[in-house]
């Protein structure tokens, strides 16, 4: 992966304390190391970041982000992780934004240059793979339609031929502002799917066709099987 040489672009870790299925999952160290920092190192790993931050409102989570030496914003409350972005770097001097999720800790690095190098003149990208066998009627598996290398729906119904989302964007730092700034669509209403607000106002989003990724974590359970595979490394 050759580094862009001319755009600057900045990582941006999202994180709350108040995580519904799995509260405070982000500083959950049975490991030995807080579950976020896997994700900070992931960030720093790709090839195209020039700089990666964790953005927070939580002063726990900020205490124990600098604890490992990560550069950490405080932000106000925020509905989504978007917004804590948004506000992150609104006064940043960067070209690119990627979010990426504080609890994907098994994601490679690669797939984060790949995002990256798909962007090109869209105003945002994420990354796709083959959807699996158990994940075709999942709803809790975002299915993503593809037009060549552009995502042009989102569902979480079985849709032929579509692929897995995985949960990472990247955006062009102008549309950023913008995309936070516009009212929510029905469709990202319906469909709980808030990248549906920019497909329903004929924004492109390209798409990066990458290797299948492990999931996040999202419960306690999913989080005691992580720490019984990194028990085993």
């Amino acid at each position: 992966m050759v580094k862009l040489v001319m755009a600057k672009v900045v990582a941006v870790i999202p994180a709350r304390i108040d995580s519904t299925r799995f509260p405070a999952k982000m500083i959950a160290d049975e490991t030995g190391k807080p579950l976020i920092q896997y994700a900070y190192e992931v960030a720093q790993r790709a090839q195209s970041v020039n700089e990666v931050f964790l953005a927070t409102d939580s002063e726990d989570i900020a205490e124990v982000a600098r604890s490992f030496g990560a550069q950490c914003i405080m932000t106000g409350e925020h509905p989504n992780g978007t917004c804590r972005i948004a506000e992150a770097v609104r006064t940043m001097d960067c070209d690119i934004v990627v979010n990426m999720q504080g609890d994907e800790p098994k994601l490679d690095p690669s797939v984060i240059d790949e995002v990256i190098a798909s962007l090109g003149s869209s105003n945002m990208a994420t990354a796709v793979c083959e959807l699996q066998a158990d994940e075709l009627h999942n709803e809790n598996v975002v299915k993503v339609i593809l037009d060549g290398n552009n995502a042009i729906d989102f569902t979480r119904a079985f849709v032929d031929g579509a692929y897995r989302h995985i949960g990472l964007y990247v955006y062009q730092a102008e549309f950023l502002q913008t995309y936070v700034s516009m009212e929510q669509t029905q469709n990202e209403i319906d469909r709980k799917l808030e990248q549906m607000r920019a497909i329903d106002r004929g924004y492109s989003i390209a798409a990066a066709i990458v290797k299948p990724q492990p999931g996040g974590i999202d419960t306690p359970e999913q989080y005691a099987e992580f720490v019984k595979e990194q028990s085993l490394l």
